[in-house]
C-alpha cells in the first residue's frame, strides 16, 4: 500500500538525516506544523489554503518534486474553492464603494479649476473698481487745487495749503512702495510653494514597477523589476486575515514575523531601505496589497497562495 503523504514526506526527510529544526530553517514554517504534516493532521495547520502551500514548500526542502507530491496525494489535500470562491466575493464588494469614491475624485480638478477662475475674476474686479476710485479721488483733487487757485487770498495762506498736498503725496508713495514690496514677497512665496509642489510630484513618480516573470501553478511566484530612488518604502495593506512572510532575499532573514496578520494590523510596514531584493509569501493574495513607495505591486493570479519576488534597481 502506498504511504500517506505526511509518511512520504518523513521518509524523504530522514533519508537526507535531517531534523524538523532543518527543515524549518528552509521553509520558515514552524515545527509544529512540520509535524503535523508528517502526522496527516491538517487540522492543526491555520487554514485550508495553508495546507497545499505547507506541504509544497516541504516537498521541496526534502528533494521532491511538489506537483508530483501533490497530484499523487491530490485525495488526502483538503480542498479551499469554495472558502477562496467567499474570499473573492468579499473583497470584490469591498472594492465596489472604493470605485464610487474615485468617480467623485474624479471630478475634483475640474471643481477646483472653476473655483480658481472664479477666484481670479473676482480679485481682478477688486482691482478694477479700486483703481477707478483713484482716478475719481484724483480728479476731484484737481478740481479744489483750480478753485483754491481763483480765490484772491494772500500768498501765505497758497503756501500752507501746497504743503499738505505734498505730504500726500510723499505717503502715497510709500504705500506704493510697500504694496510693491509685499508683491514680490507674495511672489517668491508662490514660487517656492510650486517648487516644493513639483519635488513631491518627482518624488511620488519615482518608482517604475515592471513584471519581469509571471508565476505558474498552485503557488505561483510573481517576478518584478522595481527602479525606485535612494528613498523606498514597503508596506502591506490587509483586507482579511492572512500569513504572511516577508524575507530580505529568497529564503533569506524575515523582516517580519510569519505569522498571521489581520486588518487590525494593516498597513504592516517593512524596512526595505537597505534592500537589493525582497521575498513576500501570502495565504491570502486576494486580501492583500502591497505597496512600494505608494504603488500597488499586482498579484497576477487568482489563486489564494502566490508569492512575489521584487527586484531594485
Amino acid at each position: 500500500m502506498e504511504k500517506e503523504i505526511g509518511a512520504r514526506l518523513r521518509s524523504a526527510r530522514e533519508s537526507k538525516d535531517m531534523s524538523l529544526e532543518q527543515v524549518q530553517d528552509i521553509t520558515k514554517i514552524k515545527t509544529r506544523y512540520l509535524h503535523a504534516i508528517e502526522e496527516n493532521d491538517f487540522s492543526v495547520l491555520p487554514g485550508k489554503f495553508y495546507t497545499r502551500a505547507f506541504v509544497r514548500e516541504y516537498a521541496s526542502a526534502v528533494g521532491l518534486d511538489p506537483e508530483q507530491i501533490m497530484e499523487e496525494h491530490k485525495n488526502e489535500m483538503p480542498t479551499f474553492e469554495k472558502e477562496e470562491a467567499a474570499q473573492y466575493k468579499r473583497v470584490q464588494q469591498q472594492k465596489e464603494p472604493s470605485a464610487k469614491r474615485t468617480n467623485v475624485y474624479k471630478y475634483l480638478p475640474t471643481v477646483m479649476t472653476f473655483v480658481l477662475v472664479v477666484g481670479i475674476l473676482f480679485v481682478a474686479y477688486i482691482f478694477i473698481m479700486g483703481g477707478n476710485n483713484d482716478l475719481g479721488s484724483g480728479a476731484a483733487e484737481q478740481e479744489a487745487s483750480s478753485n483754491d487757485i481763483n480765490v484772491p487770498e494772500a500768498s501765505d495762506t497758497e503756501d500752507s495749503e501746497s504743503t499738505p498736498v505734498s505730504s500726500e503725496s510723499t505717503d502715497e508713495g510709500t504705500v506704493s512702495d510697500e504694496e510693491e514690496s509685499e508683491d514680490q514677497a507674495g511672489g517668491e512665496e508662490t514660487s517656492s510653494s510650486e517648487e516644493a509642489s513639483s519635488e513631491e510630484s518627482e518624488e511620488n513618480e519615482s518608482s517604475e514597477v515592471s513584471l519581469a516573470e509571471k508565476g505558474t501553478g498552485n503557488f505561483p511566484e510573481h517576478t518584478y523589476n522595481i527602479a525606485t530612488g535612494e528613498e523606498k518604502s514597503l508596506t502591506i495593506e490587509l483586507e482579511g486575515t492572512a500569513y504572511l512572510e516577508v524575507q530580505g532575499e529568497k529564503n533569506g532573514e524575515n523582516l517580519i514575523s510569519p505569522i498571521e496578520y489581520s486588518p487590525e494590523d494593516s498597513p504592516v510596514k517593512v524596512d526595505v531601505s537597505d534592500k537589493k531584493q525582497v521575498f513576500i509569501k501570502t495565504g491570502n493574495a486576494l486580501g492583500t496589497i502591497v505597496k512600494i513607495n505608494g504603488q500597488q505591486v499586482d498579484f497576477q493570479t487568482e489563486q489564494a497562495t502566490q508569492k512575489l519576488l521584487l527586484n531594485f534597481n
